[in-house]
């Protein structure tokens, strides 16, 4: 067990995994619950693990496809346009991670013109090791936007022998309304100098057609290539550099996917240099790393530098780790609507954490930790944490405690004289200096049953109490009688301020179940139920977001024979609840069912085929009903080559 941050303990559900991830199991071995390995049973968090293995039985086509079916997690949104959401709360308040690094690109997209971006810097499936996603704040590790959880893509070490795979894969519309799509990804690693110098190379490239569907997808290309190298200094130190560049391009047409014509084009480059270091009872992990966010449509530019260290002291009763982090961000942009000439924000967060797991216990153990956090414009934040597991027998784990999250503004919602442009540049919101960070408390209470034999039970119940959530307010708004709203002498639809006034409350239960039936047969099922009320402002009473209460996912997979594998899947997505937009409440959503199957042919050692039938009984998922678009039946192919 190990990990660490302060609050009280409850209890909750051993790595509640995702009803996916039928590989999962309790020997499995996490990082990102504390920084270093650790078995999934003895993590001080409620974590998901998608293994390697399950993403190769699956032709998945991205992390998104991966994610689905995780208990806590939904995928909302459609068309272009999806996003990542834990536990009820948003996607800005999901931090994806890979290998421990944040991605982050939101500045560059101050209002909704970029959602499902995020995603599309993850690397290839094929150059991922396993996926590990926790539900709940990690702010006291991991710091600002950790409030709905994190996803850690951990991608695969340096091989010892040269090897690599390649693949190709297309998706075939059966309406020729939904544009079409073809996807390449490669990944190839060996050493160069013995077991000294070692390098790794991977890269993929997407296309995919625009529908001539209103609302629907846009016509998207996106490429990314990465390589790292490494080097093992001696025994006990490895050092790592990487550099990467992605781009995606996402082209609209009037009469097609839009009522007028639109492109965005979006670039990252990035780069990081870090240093594992392994002795007897520690273990001290650090890295640089710099990213370059373009938003070459809009001219914004975003910039961060992140200096972060972790150390890992293990002693006889009880596991220490401290740490700290620096980062200096800087955004350009000529949208500025103020009368000023003000154009680049910039401004520094430093913070600095420990964590200990107290082995009490040959079968509890208690996790505490506190983060210091220091933002140059707003001050100090404390995110504390205290988490309990305990092994009540070989079959049974109770899990579960109390932890803090936070947010930090966003650089434009922060800074006085700042009027973001908005409505196609008819109005503006203001910056606001007062802001203060969103915080939350997070409860939960768990259990996890296994008969280590592939049989298991999970249950996780949650509690997350959320304050100071940044709201949007009208000062001004035409539509609503007013005679005209002007700001520096210009004339405006509506002028908008922010302000944290906002209490809310998000609950809900995890629970998932897995079991081989025979020998070549496995079933699991999974179902979340989640739950939001605004406590106060205009909206009291009413829920947060658009989610749905409940969903249920379920799949089968039978290998047929030592080289054939066949699945099927049904997704049940309940009737959201209505849901607060940006200054209004907005309509709840109907519920919807979704089912998939497939099959995976292993031809020879080194060659696969995926096939797969997607939204089988093609239900129909349209702007107008569920206010997003899904694609229809569809069908797809894909080999892969390893070498």
């Amino acid at each position: 067990m190990r990990s660490f941050s302060i609050s009280l303990v409850a209890l909750s559900v051993a790595m509640a995994h995702s009803a996916h991830a039928d590989t999962v199991n309790l020997d499995e071995l996490v990082v990102s619950a504390s920084g270093y390995e650790q078995n999934t049973q003895d993590a001080a968090a409620s974590i998901t693990v998608i293994s390697a293995e399950e993403i190769e039985k699956k032709a998945y086509r991205d992390v998104t496809d991966a994610l689905a079916a995780v208990p806590g997690v939904y995928v909302s949104g459609g068309g272009s346009t999806s996003d990542i959401t834990m536990r009820g709360l948003g996607g800005k308040y999901t931090m994806i991670l890979v290998d421990g690094k944040r991605q982050t690109s939101r500045e560059t997209r101050p209002n909704s013109d970029g959602p499902g971006i995020e995603q599309g810097w993850i690397p290839p499936l094929s150059a991922i090791e396993r996926i590990e996603v926790i539900r709940g704040p990690m702010s006291s590790l991991y710091g600002s936007d950790a409030l709905g959880g994190v996803i850690n893509i951990i991608t695969k070490d340096v091989q010892p022998e040269w090897h690599g795979q390649l693949s190709l894969g297309t998706v075939i519309q059966e309406d020729n309304a939904s544009g079409n799509s073809m996807q390449t990804d490669f990944y190839a690693s060996g050493p160069l100098v013995g077991d000294t110098l070692g390098l790794e190379v991977f890269g993929q490239i997407n296309e995919r057609e625009e529908d001539s569907i209103t609302n629907g997808y846009a016509e998207q290309s996106m490429q990314n290539l990465t390589s790292k190298l490494s080097w093992k200094v001696n025994d006990e130190q490895t050092l790592k550099f990487e550099a990467g560049t992605e781009s995606q391009n996402r082209d609209r047409t009037a009469g097609l996917s839009a009522t007028s014509d639109s492109e965005a084009e979006y670039q990252r480059d990035h780069f990081s240099i870090s240093s594992d270091l392994n002795k007897e009872n520690s273990q001290h992990n650090s890295y640089i790393s710099y990213e370059n966010n373009d938003n070459k449509a809009r001219d914004m530019q975003y910039e961060s530098l992140v200096l972060n260290h972790q150390s890992h002291l293990f002693f006889d009763q009880h596991t220490l780790t401290v740490g700290g982090q620096f980062e200096n961000q800087t955004l350009s942009d000529d949208s500025n609507n103020a009368d000023n000439g003000l154009n680049e924000l910039e401004r520094w967060q430093a913070a600095v954490f420990a964590e200990d797991e107290f082995y009490l216990t040959d079968t509890f153990s208690l996790t505490a930790g506190l983060r210091y956090n220091e933002d140059e414009n707003y001050g100090s934040a404390v995110t504390p944490r205290v988490y309990g597991v305990w092994q009540t027998t070989d079959n049974i784990t109770l899990k579960g405690g109390i932890s803090a999250g936070y947010r930090s503004p966003d650089l434009r919602q922060a800074t006085d004289g700042w009027a973001q442009t908005t409505g196609q540049g008819s109005a503006i919101i203001l910056g606001n200096s007062d802001l203060e960070a969103e915080k939350s408390i997070n409860h939960e209470v768990g259990i996890a049953w296994t008969n280590h034999q592939g049989t298991k039970a999970e249950l996780t119940a949650f509690y997350t109490e959320f304050k100071d959530k940044i709201t949007e307010s009208r000062d001004c708004d035409t539509s609503a009688g007013d005679a005209s709203c002007t700001y520096d002498g210009e004339s405006y639809s509506f002028i908008s301020s922010r302000y944290n006034v906002d209490k809310v409350v998000t609950q809900g239960v995890e629970a998932s179940f897995a079991m081989p039936l025979t020998a070549t047969l496995d079933w699991d099922v999974g179902y979340t139920f989640t739950d939001s009320e605004q406590k106060s402002g205009d909206f009291a009473g009413q829920p947060l977001n658009r989610i749905p209460k409940h969903r249920i996912h379920t799949n089968l997979s039978w290998d047929a024979t030592e080289a054939l594998n066949i699945w099927g899947e049904v997704n049940y997505v309940g009737e959201t609840t209505e849901g607060l937009s940006r200054t209004s409440m907005a309509a709840a959503y109907p519920e919807y069912t979704l089912v998939d199957t497939g099959f995976t042919y292993k031809a020879t050692k080194d060659v696969t085929f995926y096939a797969g039938i997607y939204n089988l009984l093609d239900k129909e998922i349209d702007y107008d009903t569920y206010g997003k678009i899904l694609d229809g039946r569809r069908y797809q192919a894909k080999v892969k080559v390893a070498f």
